[in-house]
């Protein structure tokens, strides 16, 4: 007996315990649809993405821009990439470890969840939540709806923000309160900020000014000092990822300013009523329509305990929690904001923000005032919070009255059992330890009808192949320069057409260059005639002004060889290509070849007349070209490569781009038989690069600083004698 008491005794246990629940959840929604964690923008964007990555850094070729990859090949302002990130680095070496793209990928999101579950119970522990208590919290951080049903198995840069925000937060605390060391906190913040996913930075922004006012407020100078210096590295970390982003945007379809609320992937408070209830069905506008029929706005069905605890103890709580009620209360106020702010959309993904200091909050609170003996018409008023949650799910929707019904019921014995004040159970009750465990293991129960009935996530599941070999072997009859025309959707009812056709970030799997990419950045002049949807297919009508010589075809100035026309609905009859072109009809597609393969794209695409011009050298970042002649009246030397902001030229001067989106250099008579070099860095990037290094300076200074300062208190400590 004192053997089990001294183990149940030790943090680590509960911190295994809290583990351990996450991978029995995540295992059980494998169990019910394999593919959970390998779904939608996984399948499409992160993997492919993650692979070529990986191929880069095997090759030692690591580069921020790829001409032949088009509208998705500038990976600095795309931000996703994580170039400068050394976990994504990991990830994307280990996507050629040969384990499959299913696997790996339900691999890496299952860390994630762990790492979510660490962050979190070690939030709750720094704030004053015993170890039991602090793994119902890592446990109710990692099972949000959101969390579950969108980051998790398809946004997976959301899951990842997530996790290293709950780690910041412990590690900013554990800094500014407690006087420990600040590296924990810039490596979590540096990886935090370079994965490239602006939300988690917004709410490490949104704390560090908390944090900075509450000081100031308190009179902490210290504290709000450590704050200054913690939130300028963080500041300058994120003009280093984020400014490229911006200062790209006026040419992409990302450029909006507008201030709107359109209810898409928005949350309004009639979601947060049926919050409680892990089988509600949430009125959260999406892809889906107007309802998505999965519990998105589901937080926790812990969330009625909140009145359990009298009014007295949330008062002397306040000062110890003001940080995660305020962090709550931010959080809260973006979800129910403006579904558009500028380029920011979508204010569903901050809910596990606020899913998490509720975490922490439940947690303290329960440590503190928790198992002592619950009244019971506070556990009667529990109950009643739970079915009246109930009720609103119902009326919200009252054809799943049935899965509703089934989880109110598990929820309300739940809490009965564990506090409602009953002489067969007072003796059990006493214990904080066995009642934390009850709920942990009845957290499972609660979510099974749940998994049950939702076993798969909202997004569209595009029945991509695992096999990465058999991805590869799509473009081994194409050559550099591929582009899909026809709708995407199509290959999800007919998966069998992966044999001949790839979608999205797939395309890098090949090791070809290709137009075809995932990008949240499509450069609107070239997007729009050619009608591309952001993972890289089109509508019907894009052959014609692809083909269309004017005065040369754009398939022509993008360098293409290969066009693979899906046979989806308006293409079922074979296409009219121009001559130099052949069509090979397969099963499921038009296959378009060119019959004698252009270069890759990069180099130069055409010239005006009376301008000849010969490449010299180039790559990724630029060319060099020599001005063979000129007329009179100077010309144009066009390039297949899109006119990012960011290009410069040395000998000559851009000009206006061709079609709206091709680089073009002006040249003149002078300019004859000079070599001119056009070559690409982001927008702002000396400011970029000076922000990234004052950022590591401020890092190594402080801790430097600060490891000195501990040595001088500790030499200033008299010696015991």
């Amino acid at each position: 007996m004192q053997s089990t008491r001294r183990i149940t005794d030790r943090p680590l246990f509960w911190y295994l315990a809290s583990v351990l629940a996450v991978l029995v959840h995540a295992g059980a929604r494998i169990v019910q649809e394999p593919r959970y964690f390998f779904w939608d923008d996984t399948q499409l964007g992160a993997f492919g993405q993650w692979y070529a990555l990986g191929s880069r850094i095997l090759d030692g070729s690591v580069t921020i821009l790829s001409p032949g990859a088009w509208q998705g090949g500038n990976y600095l302002a795309e931000g996703q990439w994580g170039i400068w990130n050394p976990v994504v680095w990991l990830i994307a070496l280990g996507t050629h470890a040969g384990l499959g793209a299913t696997v790996f990928a339900t691999a890496v999101k299952i860390v994630f969840l762990v790492l979510l579950c660490t962050g979190a119970y070690l939030l709750a522990r720094s704030y004053g939540a015993t170890p039991w208590w602090a793994a119902i919290a890592g446990f109710v951080a990692s099972t949000s709806g959101q969390t579950m049903f969108m980051d998790a198995p398809s946004w997976v840069t959301g899951l990842q923000n997530l996790a290293l925000f709950s780690l910041a937060w412990w590690a900013l605390k554990r800094h500014v309160d407690d006087g420990r060391s600040p590296i924990p906190f810039f490596l979590f913040t540096y990886v935090l900020v370079t994965f490239g996913y602006v939300f988690g930075v917004i709410e490490l922004a949104f704390l560090l000014l908390a944090w900075l006012v509450l000081a100031l407020t308190r009179r902490q100078r210290p504290q709000a000092l450590r704050v200054l210096v913690l939130g300028a590295y963080t500041a300058l970390l994120a003009a280093f990822v984020f400014l490229p982003g911006l200062l790209t945007a006026p040419v992409t379809i990302r450029k909006t300013s507008s201030l709107t609320n359109d209810l898409y992937l928005g949350v309004d408070l009639g979601d947060l009523a049926t919050s409680a209830i892990p089988t509600a069905l949430s009125s959260v506008r999406g892809y889906w329509g107007d309802f998505p029929y999965t519990p998105i706005q589901y937080t926790s069905w812990l969330l009625p305990l909140l009145v359990l605890f009298p009014l007295v103890a949330w008062r002397r709580s306040l000062r110890s929690l003001a940080m995660p009620l305020i962090m709550l209360g931010l959080s809260l106020a973006i979800v129910l904001g403006p579904s558009v702010i500028g380029p920011l959309r979508y204010p569903v993904r901050m809910l596990p923000y606020a899913v998490l200091p509720f975490a922490v909050i439940l947690a303290v609170m329960a440590s503190r005032h928790l198992p002592e003996r619950v009244s019971r018409p506070r556990v009667i008023a529990a109950v009643v919070l739970t079915a009246l949650s109930g009720w609103f799910a119902w009326a919200e929707h009252p054809q799943s009255w049935s899965g509703i019904a089934i989880a109110v019921v598990l929820q309300a014995v739940a809490i009965v059992v564990a506090f409602l004040p009953l002489k067969a159970l007072e003796r059990w009750q006493r214990s904080a330890k066995v009642v934390a465990a009850f709920l942990l293991c009845a957290s499972l129960v609660v979510l099974a009808p749940q998994i049950q009935r939702h076993p798969g996530p909202p997004l569209g599941n595009f029945n991509v192949p695992s096999s990465v070999a058999d991805m590869k072997a799509v473009a081994e009859p194409m050559d550099h320069g591929i582009m899909l025309v026809g709708d995407g959707n199509w290959l999800r009812v007919h998966p069998e057409a992966y044999d001949e056709a790839l979608l999205a970030n797939l395309w890098y799997l090949t090791g070809k260059d290709a137009s075809s990419v995932y990008t949240v950045l499509l450069f609107e002049s070239l997007s729009s005639p050619l009608c591309i949807e952001i993972r890289g297919w089109t509508c019907t009508t894009a052959l014609e002004p692809l083909f269309e010589e004017d005065p040369v075809s754009i398939a022509d100035d993008m360098a293409l060889n290969t066009v693979v026309v899906l046979k989806s609905p308006g293409f079922e009859d074979e296409p009219d290509v121009p001559a130099g072109w052949s069509v090979q009809s397969r099963e499921y597609t038009w296959l378009l070849t060119r019959d004698e393969p252009m270069d890759r794209a990069g180099g130069i695409a055409r010239t005006s007349p009376g301008v000849e011009a010969s490449v010299v050298s180039r790559d990724d970042l630029g060319v060099t070209v020599h001005v063979d002649q000129v007329g009179d009246e100077g010309g144009q030397i066009v390039f297949s490569r899109l006119a990012w902001p960011g290009y410069t030229t040395t000998g000559a001067r851009l000009g206006e781009p061709e079609r709206g989106f091709l680089l073009t250099l002006d040249v003149g008579a002078s300019d004859e038989g000079h070599d001119i070099r056009v070559e690409f860095r982001p927008p702002g990037w000396t400011l970029e690069l000076g922000s990234a290094i004052t950022a590591g300076v401020i890092a190594l200074g402080w801790t430097v600083w600060f490891a000195l300062g501990i040595r001088r208190r500790r030499e200033k400590e008299p010696v015991a004698s």
